[in-house]
């Protein structure tokens, strides 16, 4: 009888089985990279963010920190606490709150957060922009834009999710996020929320063939990184084995040629 190949895919890690039947895998957890990116840690109150968060100079109209739920739409995400954001451009005032956050420079993070607003921004200008680089700032010459949040609304505006995934290009960039709003803000009604700020490790979708020659193909999309094909002979192993032959470029993936192992393999890519 053939072996039959069998591709199962846990949340955020992608681990292949040369097996003669069906079975379950785990999940690989990784931790949240931005520390406190709820903000349920507290405190709560005008420029309170702890956990690693740092605000940048405060003009005479920038106004933002974090809140507690109260009623719709001055409400979390998630849990009981959020941030605002109420800066007031005419005078050049943003309210910019970053994060370092500590990457392996070739290999991939999903970023996501929530963005929505508590009250009316119809025609007051109001932006959030969310960068990640090593300018705390917007200079898109080296930062990478996450979002360009721009809502012009006469009604509070839910929240909306958004999530990218990030090839990290060095081991200490700042995810930062910069808020305005085109009205007074001691006055303005309506600003910016933000809430459940995560960043975490994920894989390069992993792939398996066989060649003519019977021998194993497995194939990932390139990040020059230091991305590396492990085996274990289950799933549930703590201790899986590197695959040692280099990884070759095919085009734009990375490829290992194996020769067809007898016995259960399990198969996925780890960062050394």
């Amino acid at each position: 009888m053939k072996n039959k190949f069998l591709i199962v895919m846990a949340v955020r890690t992608f681990v292949f089985g040369l097996v003669f039947g069906l079975s379950a895998l785990p999940v690989r957890a990784h931790a949240n990279l931005v520390a406190n990116g709820s903000f349920e840690a507290g405190p709560t109150g005008l420029e309170q963010f702890s956990g690693g968060w740092f605000i940048g100079p405060a003009d005479n109209y920038s106004d933002f920190g974090v809140a507690t739920s109260s009623a719709y739409p001055d409400v979390a995400e998630q849990g009981t606490n959020y941030a605002y954001f109420r800066g007031h451009p005419t005078d050049a005032s943003q309210d910019c709150l970053g994060i370092d956050v500590n990457l392996t420079a070739g290999a991939l993070y999903n970023i996501s957060f929530y963005l929505g607003t508590d009250g009316s921004t119809a025609g007051t200008g109001a932006a959030m922009w969310a960068v990640i680089g090593p300018s705390f700032g917007i200079d898109y010459s080296v930062d990478t834009s996450l979002a360009a949040y721009l809502p012009n609304s006469a009604n509070a505006i839910p929240y909306q999710l958004f999530s990218t995934n990030y090839l990290a290009t060095s081991t200490q960039p700042v995810l930062s996020f910069h808020g305005i709003n085109g009205t007074n803000a001691a006055t303005a009604n309506g600003g910016i929320l933000l809430d459940n700020v995560s960043m975490n490790l994920i894989y390069p979708p992993l792939s398996i063939g066989l060649s003519p020659t019977n021998t194993l193909i497995f194939t990932w999309p390139s990040t020059n990184s230091p991305y590396r094909l492990t085996a274990a002979t289950s799933p549930a192993s703590t201790s899986w084995t590197i695959i040692n032959t280099t990884p070759v470029n095919n085009g734009t993936n990375s490829q290992v040629n194996l020769p067809t192992p007898s016995g259960t393999y399990f198969y996925r890519l780890t960062l050394p």
